[in-house]
């Protein structure tokens, strides 16, 4: 890809400014979508959504629904948590940092890091991305803050790796290699190794290898960084004390959350099906490197704690087809507190969709479910990207 950057610039640079990179057609069906999207926002009692959809020949569409708060209706620019959909993006950047030969999958961590609790200096980086690692997954610890009532969470507290795999942390689940069980400390770990060998932050070397390339520059990737200029955070809903009626969240400090996750992406919902569709088009990563991205594991039904995903590759899960319409689709979920995202590429469509949702309800499916339905019945599929 690198050889293509000034191309790519050149096509891209107004793909977030009219999209100009793209085809001018608009979209037929963009009504049907939109009061889809109207009525399932109400059905499900998401609070508000933001979707994006890149459908070859036609001008990607965006559409939105609901509210970021009382009176401030969700506009297409508001910015989202993506949450864990941001790990399609750290293992983009980790694949990119081997192409320029900084590392190597294959490496065992302990080439980069110090020794933590817990942590098998052996586990392979690829063995961090797609899973494999058996590190403990300090979300299900019982004493961690994603198992008490979210009044009770300690928001100012910024968590160091050392205290993260002490205090969060636990026996592996099984040797390297040997099993499959989805945890956060891979990814943990896997930020610590851009650190060390670039000598800069997650957030830099993501600007400037996977964005800047496209002209995207609306992705809140720092907090200590003010939101960029013309673009407004959509406020997070959270049943914070647990009585089933969401509360504004907005004004609560998130810092104890970016300490844990060692980062947090937030993005428009357009900006994301950009850089995705990008991706999966193979205008991103040399061709090896997808192909690496896209090479899957296999978890036993038992090792799936929810059955979200079939398979597993590098950053990106073959989406369980029975949530997609029976569709071959790449792509990733994301969970937080206040906020829920989908990214999924129907390989077989070349079509690019990403849902962002501002509250924390897991009964949104109608939504993806609903949109699908009316692509599908415009959209002729038989493109093979794996065969690319």
């Amino acid at each position: 890809m690198k050889a293509n950057n000034l191309l790519m610039i050149l096509l891209l640079m107004g793909a977030l400014s009219g999209l100009s990179g793209y085809a001018e057609s608009e979209l037929p069906y963009a009504d049907n979508l939109q009061a889809v999207l109207d009525s399932t926002c109400q059905l499900t009692g998401v609070r508000g959504v933001s979707v994006a959809i890149i459908i070859p020949g036609y001008k990607p569409w965006a559409g939105v629904s609901g509210e970021s708060y009382p009176g401030q209706p969700v506009n297409p620019d508001m910015l989202f948590d993506m949450a864990s959909a941001s790990k399609t993006i750290t293992a983009a950047l980790i694949l990119d940092l081997c192409e320029d030969g900084l590392i190597s999958l294959d490496d065992p961590i302990s080439m980069y890091l110090p020794d933590y609790p817990n942590v098998n200096g052996s586990i392979t980086i690829r063995q961090l991305l797609n899973h494999t690692c058996g590190l403990y997954d300090m979300v299900s610890h019982p004493n961690g803050p994603f198992n008490k009532p979210y009044h009770e969470i300690k928001f100012e507290k910024c968590w160091t790796m050392q205290e993260i795999f002490t205090e969060l942390g636990g026996e592996p689940y099984f040797t390297p290699g040997e099993g499959f069980h989805y945890t956060q400390a891979g990814y943990q770990l896997a930020s610590l190794i851009v650190q060390s060998v670039t000598h800069s932050s997650l957030a830099d070397q993501i600007q400037k290898r996977l964005l800047d390339p496209l002209g995207i520059d609306g992705m809140m990737l720092d907090f200590t960084r003010p939101v960029p200029q013309g673009y407004e955070v959509a406020h997070p809903w959270v049943d914070v004390d647990s009585d089933g009626v969401p509360e504004d969240v907005d004004s609560w400090s998130r810092n104890w959350i970016a300490s844990l996750s060692r980062i947090l992406i937030y993005t428009r919902a357009m900006d994301f099906a950009v850089w995705a569709h990008e991706l999966f088009n193979g205008n991103i990563l040399e061709q090896s490197s997808l192909e690496d991205m896209l090479t899957f594991v296999h978890p036993k039904p038992e090792e799936m704690d929810k059955p979200l995903f079939s398979d597993y590759g590098l950053g990106v899960g073959l989406v369980n087809p029975q949530l997609v319409k029976g569709c071959r689709t790449w792509g990733h979920f994301g969970s937080i507190y206040g906020y829920r995202s989908f990214l999924g590429h129907l390989a077989d469509y070349n079509v690019t969709l990403v849902i962002l949702y501002n509250s924390d309800t897991d009964n949104a499916f109608p939504i993806l479910d609903g949109l699908l339905e009316i692509v599908l019945e415009n959209t002729e599929g038989d493109v093979d990207l794996s065969e690319k």
